[in-house]
């Protein structure tokens, strides 16, 4: 699970060690829908229904978690015991709890059975605002024994179980085969930046952004990218490429982390998260260290260039990007904001950000003034050489 900073993570959607259990599946499996949670205007965290005990839940898909994760609500709702505290460690560092012994896990048709989790108070410590009403997160250890069928093009998942020792079945016509490695068990890809050298990134989907680099030192200031707060710059890959598989136009961001550098270098540059897939077709078979994907996705839709925040009870613009089309509206940080995507700017910031997914202009009226302005998604962040 990527717990970048709340403003990084709400830009970037504008960016283990643990035995695996038994995992009874149908021999045919039937898609189950899937929802994009987000906080900005692309990427995301990937949403599923989990049925335990006959009750629905929600729950996030995270391979960069290696191990499962509950709310304290849940573990109270149905009544889970606490055992000694252990660990889950996550793309961006570990995480700390109780662990408790799961009831099955219901996914579709899908059993996930003889699971452990960590149980920690509050999940928005991890996701933030995007965390609130969340059951669990579903760690790597969902991926044992099975290819997980990740459709972000229909945005639904179906889950077939591969049994030790079988030979594996041939990627389907028409995609990729892609090599996967591993990194404390979490899966890994090699991905070429505008065609420079090969970097090896964590397959994060905890991550709600596209490409994240992690790096020890401060920015340069001559850098090429937007600078962002803590020595961080986001700028735009003209191309990304795994193997053949190619993605056009995807928002890098150069996070200072020496901490996290340092645990994961030499072999682990950074993270590829949700934002990258996107739009396409991924079935991740991480017992064969292969993924078979559909090739030639098209590019990633630009942004608005604005974030947004919620204060006692009323919806204001957090942070207004340069060169956007926020800015080029005349929108300012700290702005009100009366109506958004053409509805009311009343709800969850989950669900006000759900309006904008798939539209390519949408209609704002905020500021003093109370003007109504159209906003059309734009590519304007600077370009990496």
């Amino acid at each position: 699970m990527t717990a970048l900073p709340r403003r990084w993570a709400a830009l970037l959607c504008a960016a283990l060690w643990h035995t695996s259990a038994a995992l009874a599946v149908d021999s045919e499996p039937v898609p189950v829908p899937l929802t994009r949670l987000s906080l900005g205007d692309i990427g995301g965290w990937i949403e599923v229904n989990v049925q335990v005990n006959g009750q629905p839940g929600r729950w996030l898909i995270d391979t960069g978690s290696t191990r499962h994760i509950v709310s304290s609500a849940f573990t109270e709702r149905h009544g889970l015991a606490s055992r000694a505290s252990v660990r889950a460690h996550t793309a961006l560092g570990p995480v700390q709890g109780a662990e408790v012994a799961l009831p099955p896990l219901h996914i579709g048709t899908h059993t996930h059975a003889g699971q452990t989790a960590v149980r920690l108070d509050d999940l928005r410590g991890l996701v933030g605002a995007a965390g609130e009403g969340l059951d669990g997160v579903l760690g790597v250890t969902l991926l044992a024994g099975v290819s997980l069928d990740l459709d972000l093009q229909s945005w639904t998942l179906a889950i077939t179980a591969q049994p030790p020792g079988s030979a594996p079945a041939d990627c389907p016509a028409g995609t990729l085969a892609l090599p996967l490695g591993t990194h404390r068990g979490l899966p890994v890809i090699e991905l070429r930046i505008n065609g420079g050298p090969a970097e090896a990134l964590l397959l994060d989907t905890g991550n709600p952004a596209a490409v994240v680099r992690i790096v020890a030192d401060e920015a340069d200031a001559t850098g090429s990218g937007l600078p962002l707060s803590g020595g961080a710059r986001l700028a735009l890959a003209s191309r990304v490429a795994v193997a053949a598989w190619q993605r056009a136009d995807v928002p890098v961001l150069r996070l200072r982390a020496p901490g996290l550098q340092r645990a994961l270098a030499p072999r682990i540059a950074g993270l590829a998260g949700t934002a990258l897939l996107d739009g396409t077709r991924w079935q991740i078979q991480l017992d064969q260290r292969r993924a078979c994907v559909a090739p030639n996705p098209t590019g990633l839709p630009g942004g608005f260039g604005l974030t947004l925040v919620q204060r006692e009870g009323a919806l204001f613009i957090d942070t207004v990007l340069p060169g956007g089309p926020a800015q080029a509206a005349g929108l300012r940080a700290g702005d009100a904001v009366q109506r958004w995507a053409g509805g009311p700017a009343m709800g969850p910031l989950r669900e006000l950000w759900a309006r904008v997914q798939g539209q390519d202009e949408i209609e704002v009226q905020a500021g003093a003034d109370a003007r109504v302005l159209r906003l059309r998604r734009a590519h304007f962040l600077p370009r990496l050489p």
